[in-house]
């Protein structure tokens, strides 16, 4: 879960986003489960890109067709909405590297 690092992210003036094509119910058991267990207060945005299935992860090519879901990926946008930044994770269940990329958003500053 990204709550750790989001008052990082938004000092350097960044907002977290997380997307799964997960339903709605079943990413807010997810985010009740992770709030109880790791006694989370500060978590990022969740939203849902179960309907129509995996679109949003399509529309920036990291849906995986066979599996049903998205890559784990993480994108840095601008205000002009232009991707300045793109990691995959390249093992399965592993994020790409979040700290890293919240320094490169406090760089550009």
């Amino acid at each position: 879960m990204l709550g750790g690092i989001r008052d990082k992210a938004n000092s350097a003036g960044a907002e977290l986003l997380e997307i799964s094509c997960d339903s709605v119910p079943v990413q807010l058991a997810w985010v009740t489960a992770n709030f109880e267990q790791h006694e989370v207060s500060n978590s990022p945005l969740v939203l849902s890109d179960f309907w129509p299935h995996g679109e949003v992860s399509r529309t920036y090519g990291v849906f995986n067709e066979e599996r049903g879901m998205s890559i784990r990926s993480l994108f840095i946008i601008d205000t002009s909405r232009t991707i300045i930044h793109s990691e995959e994770s390249t093992q399965r269940g592993v994020l790409p590297d979040i700290e890293c990329a919240v320094a490169l958003v406090a760089s550009l500053e």
